[in-house]
Order: C-alpha cells, then sequence, then structure tokens
C-alpha cells in the first residue's frame, strides 16, 4: 500500500475512488490476511460494510476456519482518509469485532444453513477522519436506473493489497452474468464475469456509465453526465481454488445491506 498524501480535486479523481477502503484482517497484532470494505449510510448513521466470511474467519458455506492455523480474527485494521488542509492522508482505524463479553460486533444474516457473505458494523469515526459512505455518492436522476444482464460494472477494490496510488482502489471492470432480477438459489446474490483476486473481498460493485446527453437543472445547480447505481457487495469467485480457471464472481445485491440494518437496529 502506498502512503503519498492525496490533494481533493473532484475534476481529476472520481468520487467513487474515495468510496473503497483497505483492510487488514488481524489476530491482536498479528495479519492474517487483507480485503476491502466501505461504508454505508442509514438514518445519518455510518455502518462498516464488508463480507462476513472476512470478519468471522469462517466460509460462510461450510462454517470451516480459513487461516490453515484456525486463527480468527478479532481486528479489521481499516485505512481511512484524514484531512489536512486541502490534503487527504491515510490512517488507519482499529475496530473491534467482538464486544468485552465475546459478541460479535457485527450484524450478520442467516439463509438456512448458510449465512450471506455480508457483515456489517456500526461504526463512529472520529472527526479528523473523512469518508464516503457509497450510497451518499453518485449523479442526480439515478432513482430509476437499472443495470442490466451483459452491461459492466466495477470492483472497486484492493486485489493482493494492492492500491491504485494514494491509498485509492483499483477499479476492476466486470460484466453483470446473470439476470439481476432473479436471485440464485434463493439468495439475493447475482453473478459477475471478471478475473478478480484475493484482496478484493467485501469490494462495492457499481454502475457507472456515460448519458448520451448531460441532464441538468439550472434552478437547483444540478449536472447528471453519468448513469449511476451502487450494485452490491462482491464476495469471491466461485471455484475461487483455480485463480486461472474461476471467472465468476459473487455480488450480494444492495438491498440486503439495508434489510441486515434494519432488523438488527432499534
Amino acid at each position: 500500500m502506498s502512503n503519498e498524501m492525496i490533494i481533493i480535486d473532484e475534476n481529476e479523481i472520481d468520487e467513487f475512488s474515495y468510496s473503497s477502503y483497505y483492510a487488514e484482517v488481524m489476530f491482536n497484532e498479528m495479519k492474517l490476511s487483507n480485503a476491502t470494505c466501505f461504508f454505508y449510510q442509514y438514518n445519518e448513521r455510518n455502518y462498516l460494510v464488508t463480507n462476513w466470511h472476512v470478519v468471522s474467519g469462517r466460509n460462510s458455506i461450510t462454517g470451516e476456519t480459513l487461516n490453515q492455523h484456525g486463527a480468527i480474527p478479532n481486528i479489521l485494521k481499516v485505512n481511512l482518509f484524514f484531512q489536512q488542509d486541502v490534503y487527504m492522508d491515510l490512517k488507519s482505524l482499529n475496530i473491534k469485532l467482538y464486544t468485552e463479553s465475546d459478541e460479535p460486533t457485527w450484524f450478520e444474516w442467516k439463509e438456512g444453513h448458510r449465512y450471506i457473505d455480508v457483515a456489517i458494523i456500526p461504526v463512529i469515526t472520529p472527526e479528523e477522519y473523512r469518508i464516503f459512505p457509497i450510497n451518499m455518492l453518485g449523479d442526480a436522476y439515478n432513482e430509476d436506473t437499472t443495470p442490466l444482464v451483459r452491461e459492466d460494472v466495477f470492483i472497486l477494490g484492493y486485489p493482493f493489497g494492492v492500491d491504485g496510488g494514494g491509498g485509492l482502489p483499483i477499479w476492476k471492470r466486470g460484466s453483470i452474468a446473470s439476470e439481476p432480477s432473479i436471485d440464485i438459489e434463493g439468495l439475493p446474490m447475482l453473478y459477475v464475469d471478471t478475473a478478480s483476486r484475493s484482496g478484493m473481498s467485501g469490494s462495492p460493485v457499481i454502475y457507472k456509465e456515460r448519458r448520451p446527453i448531460t441532464l441538468m437543472d439550472s434552478q437547483k445547480k444540478i449536472t447528471s453526465r453519468y448513469r449511476t447505481k451502487f450494485v452490491g457487495v462482491y464476495s469471491g469467485r466461485i471455484g475461487a481454488d483455480d485463480e486461472f480457471k474461476a471467472q465468476l464472481g459473487i455480488v450480494w445485491k444492495a438491498d440486503i445491506i439495508e434489510k441486515m440494518i434494519k432488523e438488527n437496529e432499534i
């Protein structure tokens, strides 16, 4: 991961590049793996979103531990933007995965015998950190935008822990490979055709397509050059043990986030 400061310039950096964050999965001071996460805002509260297998350290289908030594993570070390005048630096924030009474700090959702591979953690960040919730971004006039099968989407993450400079994510292109309106195996997920790699678990998946004609509202001073949509949470590949043959990625649909929050919050 690079750690140089970056200048905030909306004309040069895509706003969605600020929405995805590199994370190290830790057991105390020992790094177990790396992943990706992002923030979602609901009722003026911020929630960190990543995969269930990232925070639990277990396979969401079999329940088996992912670490070869059986280590279970207890900290998510997240690189967040730290505001310094016109610059933003990177500074890590440790997010505890368990309470003092050993209860998980994350929300989870189980369908039948398996967990939906999404975890949501209520987080209050210190004021000096600047976060960009994924659902607060995007152009106007996109309420009815619906990406279709075969259209391109982007997975914003950190493959093998690599960033795109300044701590910003890699934009990995993929195409929607299943009908987005149809659930797979009765679960709120869809497939994308992409050769993604480890470290991208927990990445936000977005749709962004240039409009043929820019939409404008001169009175409200609103301009919309792109069709944009937050599609969901990336959680790995089918047959992930084979890096060369596995080309189908799993995306948990965006709607599951608010369902999980509503189910768990009082």
